[in-house]
C-alpha cells in the first residue's frame, strides 16, 4: 500500500478547510489602507496543493540529517516573502507533497502566510489536518469527526484589551513611530506589489542560512555559567539565555563585518546597491524578540484564536557592549536584562501597541523601513509550537524544518524530536556576518552545526 497516500492527504485537506474558512478568502485593501480577508463564497481563493515524485530515498535523506542540500528539488514552491501566486492572487496555503522513491516517505512543504495565522494558528491547521487524515484512514467521514473549536475574528483582540493602557518602551515605539517616505510608500502599494518589491530585495542579497543544535547537556552547563552571576531570587529561563547568546554573537558578528559592509538587515543590498552613502549606521543594536498575545490577554487562549497575535519587544544596545568576548558574566547580564524586558510585557503593555499599530495604518512598514539604518535581530522561540504533534495515520514527523533562507539577521529556536531534547536553532544572516558567526569559539563549542 501506498504510505500516506496522496489522494488521502488531498482529500483530508480541503476537508479541512471547511473548518478554517479564512484560508480560502481574498486579500484586499480598505479605504484606510488596512489589509482585510473577504471570504466570498461564489469566488473562493482555492489553496494551491500539489503532488510530485522523487527519486531521492528517505534513507539518503536520514544519512543528510534532512540537509536543505539533499531535499528534493522544489519541494518549497514560495519563499519567504508573500507574494502572488496562480493566477496572480495571493494565496493562503500552498502545499506540496513529494513522494520520495520506492515509496520510503514523503516530504510536505506546507506555507501559509502570517496574513491570517502566526505559528500557534499554522501548527493548529496542520494538527487538524493530520486529526482528519487519521479519522478518513480509519474508513470514517469526516463529518463523524467532533467539529473543530477556534475564532478567526480579529474582533475577539479589541474586545479583551484593558481599558487602561501602559507606556511602550523607547526602543519598540520608536521602531513602530518612526516613519519615512520609504515606510509609507510600502504600506501604501498593494499586498501584491509589497511581495514582489521585498522578494526582489531580498534576493539582492546574500544571505547564508543554518541550523545548530543545542543539546539539553549543553544548555544545562549555559545554566550553570550564568549561575553564579545570578542571585538566588532571580528567575532566568532558557529563553532567557538563548537570546542572549544568540543577541551577543550576532551583535559580535556583525561588529567584525563591519568594515567589509556598510548596513545590515536583509534589505541591506538593496539599499547599499542604490545609495550606500546615504545608510551609514552608528553603532546601535536592537534585539527584537517575538511575543505572542495569548497568554497575556485573559481570554484569549481560551478562545483558540488562531489568527495572528505575535508582536515585538525591542532591547536596545550599543553594538561594542555586545561585540566583546562571551562568557558567564556578560552572559548572565543580557540574560538579566532579556528577563527583565520580557518581563514588562502585560495586557496594558499590548494595549498601547494596538493603539499605536491603529492610529497609523502605515506603521507596520516602519521596522521594515529602518533596516536600512539598523543593525537588528530578531529572535523568534518557536519551541512550543506543535511541529511534532502531527500524526496523518503513520507516526509524527521524523524532522521539521524550516526552508533554506528566510531574511538576514533572523533567528528562530525550534523543537526537536521529542526523542532527542534541547533545542535547534535557525539562523539567517548575511554571508559575511554568517562567516564571523562560523569562527566565534563560544558559539560553536556550545552547539553543533547541523547543516
Amino acid at each position: 500500500p501506498e504510505f500516506m497516500p496522496t489522494d488521502l492527504l488531498r482529500e483530508s485537506f480541503f476537508a479541512t478547510l471547511l473548518e478554517f474558512p479564512i484560508l480560502v478568502g481574498h486579500l484586499v485593501m480598505d479605504s484606510s489602507g488596512r489589509a482585510k480577508v473577504v471570504v466570498d463564497r461564489d469566488n473562493l481563493n482555492v489553496p494551491e496543493f500539489l503532488e510530485s515524485h522523487s527519486g531521492v530515498h528517505f534513507r539518503d535523506l536520514q544519512a543528510a540529517k534532512f540537509a536543505w542540500g539533499a531535499l528534493p528539488d522544489g519541494v518549497a514552491t514560495v519563499g519567504s516573502m508573500t507574494t502572488a501566486g496562480a493566477g496572480g492572487v495571493i494565496k493562503f496555503a500552498n502545499v506540496h507533497v513529494v513522494r520520495l522513491r520506492d515509496n520510503s516517505g514523503v516530504v510536505i512543504f506546507a506555507n501559509i502566510p502570517h496574513y491570517v495565522v502566526d505559528g500557534v494558528g499554522y501548527c493548529a491547521f496542520i494538527n487538524r489536518w493530520a486529526e482528519v487524515c487519521r479519522w478518513m484512514l480509519s474508513g470514517e467521514t469526516s463529518g463523524g469527526l467532533p467539529a473543530y473549536q477556534g475564532s478567526f475574528s480579529r474582533n475577539i483582540i479589541s474586545k479583551l484589551l484593558p481599558g487602561d493602557c501602559g507606556e511602550l518602551d523607547d526602543s519598540t515605539r520608536e521602531l513602530f513611530t518612526t516613519s519615512g517616505l520609504m515606510s509609507k510608500w510600502l504600506a501604501w502599494i498593494s499586498p501584491k506589489t509589497r511581495g514582489t518589491v521585498l522578494s526582489t530585495a531580498a534576493a539582492l542579497t546574500s544571505i547564508k542560512g543554518h541550523v545548530f543544535y543545542l543539546s539539553a547537556r549543553k544548555l544545562a552547563t549555559l545554566h550553570t555559567l550564568v549561575q553564579e552571576y545570578v542571585s538566588s531570587n532571580e528567575r532566568i529561563t532558557d529563553n532567557d539565555i538563548l537570546t542572549a547568546l544568540i543577541s551577543m554573537a550576532v551583535a559580535q558578528s556583525e561588529a567584525e563585518c563591519r568594515p567589509e559592509a556598510a548596513v545590515g538587515g536583509y534589505l541591506a543590498s538593496l539599499a547599499s546597491y542604490l545609495a550606500p552613502s546615504l545608510f551609514a549606521q552608528d553603532g546601535d543594536f536592537t534585539t527584537e524578540f517575538v511575543c505572542d498575545a495569548r497568554p497575556r490577554l485573559n481570554g484569549l487562549s481560551a478562545a483558540r484564536f488562531t489568527g495572528n497575535t505575535v508582536f515585538v519587544r525591542c532591547l536596545a544596545s550599543q553594538l561594542k557592549d555586545l561585540a566583546g568576548g562571551i562568557d558567564g558574566q556578560s552572559l548572565a547580564r543580557e540574560a538579566k536584562r532579556v528577563r527583565q524586558s520580557i518581563s514588562g510585557v502585560d495586557a496594558q503593555y499590548i494595549g498601547q501597541l494596538f493603539g499605536t499599530l491603529i492610529a497609523d495604518p502605515s506603521c507596520f512598514m516602519c521596522p521594515i523601513a529602518q533596516t536600512f539604518t539598523k543593525t537588528t535581530v530578531v529572535i523568534s522561540n518557536q519551541s512550543r509550537f506543535t511541529l511534532y504533534c502531527a500524526d496523518f495515520g503513520n507516526g509524527i514527523p521524523t524532522w521539521v524544518s524550516p526552508i533554506k533562507t528566510f531574511y538576514a539577521n533572523f533567528v528562530s529556536i525550534l523543537p526537536v524530536h521529542p526523542s532527542t531534547g534541547g533545542y535547534a536553532l535557525y539562523v539567517t544572516l548575511s554571508k559575511q556576518a554568517m562567516g564571523k558567526l562560523l569562527q566565534n569559539e563560544f558559539w560553536m563549542s556550545a552547539l553543533e552545526l547541523l547543516y
